[in-house]
């Protein structure tokens, strides 16, 4: 049964503003999927006998025809378009040795699955791999080699650029060390996908990365870069074209979408945040506002339209009034008999795990398993459990903060929910494109609750205001071509690369002299830390920080954290939100005595507080806040319903 929101906020007494948008659909040429790859009539497994007697669109012909005349590709379209299919028809039509670049494995589990069913269809191996998959690997064949081996005998090699720039990395040293190294010297085409995914920074890497390759493996190898948007494709296709000798085309194409309807809720006490107002009217007037807020006092559904405008005026003049009130547990409650899946996102994780703890709390036992999480902070496996129970229709509502906004289809997304606006319109339709990817799926939902400053203060400009922004053009990612940071990292990996060493330029010489990591033609002790935290992701060392998690005097060994998560997320006193336990201490050791080792956690109880010095001064603040409140303290319990948090604030 499909849920319907408008009788849902009728119902709870919501009053609400509505937007409707016709579905798209993307032109069609007269070819199938089975005119070009007919084994998926005859083997169709999973997305190949979906896709079988579909008619291809347009820019995925376009993009077969020109990379079938050995061009590049740039290939510019918004989720739900078919990129992934785009370039995997020509590949395994030719037989292409292809190389697909990932921002991250765990964001693309859905087309890694598309790209394993096709591969199969037609006959052919994928190769998975990163850190977590090359461990498992290596474990499985007991051999490095071994495992070179069989990542050289696949048609597809799956991975992720920061596990590209660590095996390059090793290849500069060790050829033999690096895990790619015989894939990459046969692979005949490099497709780097979500594009836009990435910053100035890790654009200048990836470039980077390309040229290197051509210089390590001196093949003749097609570049097929796909984007949901792109400043300046020009100026990409004339970096391709410097570096890999062959001529770029880009070409755009639209996604496909259904029907969607837009609901901004606005609260239930909107009557009387209006009357209160109406009885304030004379300030307003003294002030001289401006006529739509004079009509928005004398009119509801005026003021409806412009309640944020209004309310921003009020609070400008100094006026008292009450907010909207809203309930998002409701409403979201209501969801959870939807045949198809809601995905809430949040602006944090600690807003994710608050909500979806205040959800599970109003739930019998057997509907808790219906409400999960999803962020980094989760490990991979629970990650993917999450994915597949979703799209088994066993898991109904996801709260996530942005791990499933970009490169993953569920299928079965039907509505999304705005737990506070994102910053800018491209994470929005990030957002928005996780919904309605199945032709089947009659209409889909976006529901906005504004929670936050600028939610508010991009609403206080009106209905149209809003309708406008979702509807602006996509922020545009930017190429630049000659970047210093690219020059940097061609420069370190040429000074430490035996075969290459003979190619530092005059230029990058004199760039690593003049930041202290070069002397004489050596690397300086600077240079060699340059060149060791230089990663993909982070300026830090290519590992993570141990999380250790002691529990009735056991020690369990979490997944591992970064080190901007280390800083931000995981000092002493901070919750764990994941595991419900808080960090008591930090492993210390080092030269100096002062680097952190592994984070230690112990469940969240009174007993952990009151045993460690800090956190002990801690809750007796906690404590004496609740006696002036005339409240018992419960810490366990005001952090499950989400009255407690824990916060770092960094200061630089």
């Amino acid at each position: 049964m499909r849920v319907n929101s408008k009788p849902i906020l009728e119902k709870l007494g919501y009053k609400y503003l509505t937007i409707f948008d016709d579905g798209i659909e993307p032109e069609v040429v007269d070819i199938k999927f089975s005119d070009i790859l007919p084994q998926f009539l005859e083997n169709p497994v999973g997305h190949a006998g979906i896709v079988c007697r579909s008619r291809l669109y347009r820019h995925q012909w376009e993009t077969l025809k020109a990379l079938k005349d050995n061009h590049n590709v740039i290939l510019i379209s918004g989720t739900g378009s078919g990129k992934t299919e785009a370039w995997l028809l020509y590949t395994l039509k030719n037989q292409v040795p292809t190389l697909a670049l990932y921002p991250t494995l765990a964001l693309a589990n859905d087309q890694i699955r598309r790209i394993r069913d096709y591969a199969k269809a037609a006959g052919f191996e994928v190769a998975i791999i990163d850190a977590r998959r090359r461990d498992e690997l290596v474990r499985k064949y007991r051999s490095v080699s071994r495992v070179r081996q069989e990542l050289a005998s696949t048609l597809i090699t799956v991975t992720n650029p920061a596990f590209l720039m660590l095996d390059l990395k090793r290849w500069a040293v060790k050829p033999r060390g690096a895990f790619l190294s015989r894939f990459l010297e046969r692979a005949k085409l490099i497709v780097i996908d979500e594009f836009d995914f990435y910053g100035p920074r890790e654009i200048a890497l990836l470039l980077s990365m390309l040229k290197l390759l051509r210089k390590l493996v001196n093949a003749n190898f097609q570049v097929a870069v796909l984007t949901a948007t792109l400043g300046n494709p020009e100026e990409l296709a004339s970096i391709l074209d410097e570096i890999t000798g062959r001529e770029t085309e880009w070409m755009g194409g639209k996604p496909f979408k259904v029907p969607n309807h837009t609901y901004l809720i606005l609260g239930k006490n909107l009557k009387e945040v209006w009357e209160r107002l109406r009885e304030l009217k004379d300030a307003f007037y003294e002030s001289n506002v401006g006529e739509d807020v004079k009509k928005a006092l004398e009119d509801f559904d005026t003021f409806r339209e412009n309640l944020y405008k209004v309310i921003a005026v009020a609070e400008s003049l100094g006026l008292e009034v009450p907010k909207p009130y809203i309930n998002p547990v409701e409403i979201f409650k209501e969801y959870l008999a939807d045949d198809g899946l809601t995905l809430v996102f949040t602006r944090s994780i600690i807003k994710a795990e608050e909500l979806a703890r205040k959800l599970r709390a109003e739930l019998s036992e057997e509907a808790k398993a219906l409400v999960a999480t999803h962020h980094h902070l989760v490990s991979k496996a629970v990650r993917e459990d999450v994915e597949h129970k979703a799209r088994m229709g066993e898991i109904k509502i996801i709260f996530t903060p942005r791990t499933l906004s970009q490169g993953i289809d569920i299928g079965t997304v039907v509505r999304i929910v705005h737990y506070g606006l994102p910053d800018n319109v491209r994470e929005f339709h990030q957002r928005e494109g996780r919904k309605g990817r199945r032709k089947e799926i009659e209409f889909t939902e976006s529901v906005v609750l504004p929670i936050s400053r600028w939610d508010r203060e991009l609403l206080s400009r009106g209905i149209e205001a809003f309708n406008q922004w979702i509807h602006l053009p996509l922020e545009k990612v930017i190429v630049k071509r000659n970047n210093k940071y690219s020059m940097l990292f061609e420069a370190l990996y040429k000074a430490v690369s035996p075969s290459l060493s003979r190619e530092l330029t005059r230029e990058e010489i004199e760039l690593l002299e003049k930041l202290g990591m070069m002397r004489k033609g050596e690397l300086t002790r600077r240079g060699k830390q340059a060149w060791q935290k230089m990663n993909f992701y982070e300026f830090s060392p290519p590992f993570g920080i141990k999380r250790i998690k002691i529990e009735a005097g056991r020690e369990k060994y979490l997944e591992d954290i970064g080190f901007c998560d280390l800083v931000e997320k995981f000092q002493p006193g901070s919750f764990d939100y994941v595991e419900d336990a808080v960090v008591t201490a930090h492993k210390l050791g080092g030269r100096t005595g002062r680097i952190v080792r592994a984070v230690i956690e112990e469940p969240l109880r009174l007993s952990t507080l009151l045993s460690n010095d800090a956190l002990a001064y801690a809750y007796e603040e906690y404590e004496k806040t609740k006696r002036s409140w005339r409240e018992q303290p419960n810490i366990f319990l005001d952090y499950l319903v989400g009255r407690l948090h824990s916060e770092v604030i960094c200061v630089v």
